[in-house]
């Protein structure tokens, strides 16, 4: 008997040391899932804007096109707050599931369109016009801004360190149409030929390595990939063996189940196979007041980010040169993800640091917004130095922003009682989006606030 009885407990001994790594590779199964299912929130609005230096040639509308899809994306809202008051009005009977079927598939149906048809017009109104292109755009936007509030909401459903995977998820949003950008092989300085009268320049650009219909096929493709994520996460046991689930009684949740969070987040990362250290301090609950602050900080840091910038970044950058603006898109993305990086070692920020990186990132915004109102010939321009400057303050300003944006996600994630925090996270996104797009997009078209820098012509004569 005894022989039997020690094989019994080296067999007990080794599924105990076998469970922890099972459920390791459970937990990074599932974060990867929740990152490749939240790709689908914005890669394909943000596909078709990198795109847009080849199909602006062959649209009708030219460079009106930008501005049009802006007003697109702003009258997309509708949609977002016709889900709010449905959030409202059902209660907790509201799903965010069929939404994100909804989001996804269509997604998915959108962007196959637009490889087909991005290029075809329409004579309306007595001109031709890039209907399909516009209404597709239309069409994206209205379920991307959607993603904001129930991919997000959907993450209530996980623990808080699954919320980092949600984020990393958006940030390759970028990061992959700015990778393809560079397969694709545009984005350097545009090659100045004199016309047959020898006296004008006329800019050239060289042929991209393959065409925009691969280019909307392989975003196509991402979201397929993003579907099959999605379902896997619904309809396997991934969840319940990662233990990914956030407990029923989240709001009651013991400063232990804080603690042994904080410790899974470390164990995920841990590159020696050892479980770290839990954190010392413990977590408190947020306040009302303090909840209703942070979303106020993410509507103005949305505002600045994803409203106004976004559509000053040709005045602000250009005249320093078609590849600073390359240089800039290409740090940013990058530069993001590795801020998401950075947010899995160190979650929150304090009150106090976040009001700090969000008074210095102001700051910086504003210097970014005043370069803009001297286009086409701001300080610095046409210099290597100035170039550096305008793309370093740019970066710094995006990092900080994205930063305090997920530690201000993880705050609302981890301490707030209610489930629907995540909800108005996304709520604020939007809100400040909008707030921004809005009289940015009347100061560029309606007011002529802002001059535009076209390649080949000569500036700042001195």
């Amino acid at each position: 008997m005894i022989p039997n009885v020690a094989i019994a407990d080296s067999i007990e001994s080794n599924n105990s040391v076998l469970q922890p790594s099972k459920m390791r590779t459970a937990q990074l199964i599932c974060f990867g899932l929740i990152a490749v299912m939240n790709l689908s929130s914005w890669i394909d609005l943000y596909g078709v804007f990198t795109e847009l230096p080849l199909i602006i040639p062959l649209a009708p509308e030219g460079w009106a096109l930008p501005s049009m899809m802006l007003v697109c994306n702003c009258i997309a809202n509708l949609l977002p707050v016709i889900v709010v008051f449905l959030r409202w009005y059902q209660g907790k009977k509201f799903s965010e599931i069929p939404y994100i079927y909804l989001i996804i598939t269509i997604g998915i149906v959108s962007c196959f369109l637009l490889s087909l048809l991005w290029h075809k017009t329409v004579y309306l109104f007595g001109r031709e016009r890039s209907v399909w292109l516009i209404g597709l755009v239309f069409t994206i936007s209205l379920l991307d801004n959607t993603s904001s509030l129930v991919f997000f909401d959907y993450m209530k459903r996980f623990r808080g360190l699954y919320l980092t995977a949600a984020f990393l998820g958006e940030g390759f949003t970028g990061t992959i149409p700015t990778v393809l950008l560079l397969l694709q092989g545009i984005g350097g300085e545009a090659i100045c030929v004199r016309t047959s009268n020898d006296t004008l320049l006329k800019p050239t650009f060289t042929e991209p390595r393959f065409s925009v219909r691969v280019y909307m096929f392989v975003i196509t493709g991402i979201i397929v990939a993003s579907l099959l994520a999605f379902l896997l996460l619904r309809w396997t046991n991934i969840i319940s063996l990662a233990d990914a689930a956030e407990p029923a009684n989240c709001s009651e949740e013991t400063e232990l189940d804080i603690v042994l969070n904080e410790e899974e987040k470390s164990a995920i990362i841990s590159t020696n196979g050892s479980v770290q250290s839990p954190i010392a301090i413990v977590s408190k609950q947020t306040t009302e007041k303090t909840f209703l602050f942070l979303l106020c900080i993410n509507v103005v840091n949305s505002l600045v980010v994803y409203g106004i910038l976004p559509s000053l970044i040709t005045y602000i950058i250009l005249p320093y040169g078609q590849k600073a603006l390359y240089y800039s898109t290409f740090l940013n993305t990058i530069g993001y993800t590795m801020v998401l990086v950075f947010s899995i070692r160190h979650p929150h920020l304090s009150i106090i640091s976040t009001i700090v990186a969000s008074i210095f990132s102001y700051i910086i915004a504003i210097f970014l917004i005043v370069i803009a109102t001297q286009s086409p010939c701001p300080w610095w321009a046409d210099t290597i130095h100035g170039g550096f400057i305008i793309i370093f303050s740019d970066l710094i300003m995006a990092l900080i922003t994205g930063y305090v944006r997920i530690t201000i996600g993880n705050r609302i994630k981890d301490q707030w009682s209610n489930k629907n925090g995540l909800f108005y996270f996304g709520i604020s996104v939007q809100l400040g989006s909008t707030l921004g797009a809005v009289p940015t997009f009347l100061m560029i078209n309606v007011f002529d606030l802002f001059v535009a820098r076209e390649p080949c012509h000569v500036y700042c004569i001195t």
